[in-house]
């Protein structure tokens, strides 16, 4: 990385509430798609103009492209270092997976591969991630959670229930119970993108009904006790599109006592209609369980503008694909476009006051410190925003709790606080332990909370003190714009620091560092430029580095200061890059 000096004019207002702009605007669609290369490792840095997309055969432009990351990556730089925001983002932090056995197709004795998978699943979770596992009856029900040692056990103590001859009747009916079961699943998993893993011996095809002209008996054709019908797999696929719901079928190809192409092409039906794929489990489950879990640790959320009249709630047909080569896009085939429905009016102030949480708005938000001119009090400064890039809110408030959980001070948004991203709310506060929760509902009614604990204190370098690091950047004929996160789109990473009780004869120096994690060596150093602030004793240093060259993941950043040629201490504040 190049070491790079950042001079530029800065002010007290540089946080300041940012001025009114566009009105608010409809939702767009969001999908949510995987990007893979041929051995299934995530490709971090894909282009809107490197995908093409149609819905229902029409050609849609992709307004916003974002990249979420489920799991923390342990190749990635600063895989150590605390998160640079809160975030109520469900999958934003570790993955919901569900495993659904299908037992009835799964012989006694034969249930080792499952077992063996299993513990492989749930040996290489991540802390955050979550399991659970049910069988297709229900014997078995155990709901995701951070426990994967008790779905092993659970797993270990299973045993097969099909029967040694089945006719196709019986393979019918226990399609039928299998579908039941995996759309309960798809239907619990949420609106986030969430794994379910299947392990099946077999399933029957959707079976094309004939009906025998002139038969006295017309019915006798039709007259199966459990139909298995092309719509009932098409709904299993328009609900996982709804749903966000990846599919991996494991077939246990050694699981039931007599193989069946048939019941094979069962397997295949499901696979097809919810864009997943089928992995034969009749050797070692290591490779495939590596990859599965590869290919989940992240996903991409893209929106586009649908056309009048097509928010019907119907299913269409969604065609994604790239143009790079040698990388594959994994997208459910259908997408649900939600019809345009009235919802209850909620209030961000009234949200902010029950103990309950809102996910349906994804937000990030983290707060900063300051001295607050003339009084022991501390000036808290919020940052928050919406998670996707195409996300308006319409009101927002912030509230300050104590460690009694008792709400101390409030903030609510004018319409011109919301002009510009992200937003941000000043309080001022004694010091203390608080929890600031951010409560939002954005321009499609959806609502938000997040939560973020701070200590509220200016921290001392003794003889002085100093604020929190503030991270920014600034673009061409722009000033200081504040950041939860970098992109690719901007070019330098900017350090901000007040620095309060500074001798008149004395002379302070800052020295900014990146590094790739807590007590890393840093990869650049640069200087600051220290000016002079609104009051006499205080200094604003502000400096930055170019973060072209670095890869996504999160990066420490340290400001170290230095009075009179003596270090006193240190501020750090987590860098986080994305794509």
């Amino acid at each position: 990385m190049n070491r790079v000096f950042v001079v530029l004019a800065f002010g007290a207002a540089a946080l300041a509430a940012p001025g009114a702009g566009a009105q608010p605007k409809a939702m767009p669609v969001r999908f949510d798609f995987r990007v893979l290369t041929e051995d299934g490792a995530q490709v971090r840095d894909l282009k809107a103009e490197e995908l093409s997309l149609k819905v229902n055969g029409k050609p849609r432009q992709i307004q916003s492209l974002s990249r979420f990351s489920t799991v923390s990556d342990k190749s990635s730089p600063g895989s150590d270092l605390p998160p640079p925001y809160a975030s109520n983002a469900a999958g934003a932090s570790g993955r919901a997976i569900h495993i659904l056995i299908d037992d009835d197709s799964i012989a006694p004795g034969r249930e080792a591969e499952v077992r063996e998978a299993v513990r492989l699943i749930t040996s290489e979770l991540g802390p955050d991630d979550r399991v659970g596992v049910m069988t297709a009856q229900g014997q078995l029900n155990i709901r995701p959670g951070a426990d994967p040692t008790k779905v092993r056990l659970a797993v270990d103590n299973l045993s097969g229930r099909a029967v040694t001859k089945e006719t196709e009747q019986d393979a019918q009916c226990r399609t039928v119970k299998l579908l039941a079961a995996l759309s309960t699943v798809i239907s619990v998993s949420g609106s986030t993108p969430t794994t379910i893993v299947l392990f099946a011996g077999g399933m029957s095809p959707p079976k094309i009904k004939q009906v025998q002209i002139g038969s006295l008996n017309s019915s006798a054709a039709t007259n199966d006790l459990c139909p298995v019908t092309t719509e009932d797999f098409q709904n299993i696929g328009n609900l996982a599109g709804s749903a966000h719901a990846d599919l991996y079928v494991f077939h246990v190809t050694e699981g039931m006592v007599e193989r069946s192409t048939t019941q094979a092409a069962g397997i295949e039906s499901l696979a097809g209609v919810t864009g997943s794929e089928i992995v034969r489990l009749n050797t070692t489950a290591q490779p495939s369980i590596a990859r599965m879990l590869r290919e989940t640790s992240a996903y991409y959320v893209g929106t586009f503008e649908p056309d009048p009249g097509e928010r019907t709630g119907s299913p269409m047909r969604l065609e994604l694909r790239t143009t790079r080569d040698k990388v594959r896009v994994r997208a459910r085939p259908v997408i649900e476009i939600p019809k345009e429905t009235k919802r209850a009016a909620l209030k961000p102030q009234d949200m902010l006051r029950v103990a309950g949480e809102h996910h349906e708005l994804p937000l990030r938000a983290a707060a900063y410190t300051s001295r607050a001119p003339g009084s022991e009090d501390v000036k808290i400064v919020a940052l928050f925003e919406g998670v996707e890039p195409g996300a308006t809110l319409a009101s927002a408030s912030v509230g300050l709790f104590d460690e009694k959980n008792t709400l101390k001070k409030q903030w609510t948004a004018q319409s011109a606080d919301l002009a510009k991203r992200p937003h941000t709310a000043a309080i001022i506060a004694p010091p203390g332990v608080y929890r600031l929760r951010v409560a939002a509902v954005d321009a499609a009614g959806r609502a938000g909370t997040t939560d973020y604990d701070l200590l509220a204190e200016v921290p001392r370098a003794d003889p002085l003190k100093v604020s929190a690091l503030v991270l920014g950047t600034q673009q061409q004929g722009t000033g200081f714009a504040p950041r939860l996160e970098f992109s690719g789109a901007d070019a330098v990473a900017i350090g901000l620091l007040e620095i309060y009780g500074v001798p008149k004869s004395s002379t302070v120096t800052v020295d900014l560092e990146v590094a790739p994690s807590l007590n890393g060596t840093p990869l650049a150093n640069a200087q600051t430029t220290v000016s002079q602030g609104t009051v006499e004793d205080t200094r604003i240093a502000f400096g930055g580095f170019s973060i072209a060259s670095l890869a996504p993941g999160d990066y420490q950043m340290r400001a170290v200061i230095t009075l009179d040629g003596k270090p006193v201490g240190r501020v750090v504040r987590t860098l986080r890059k994305t794509q």
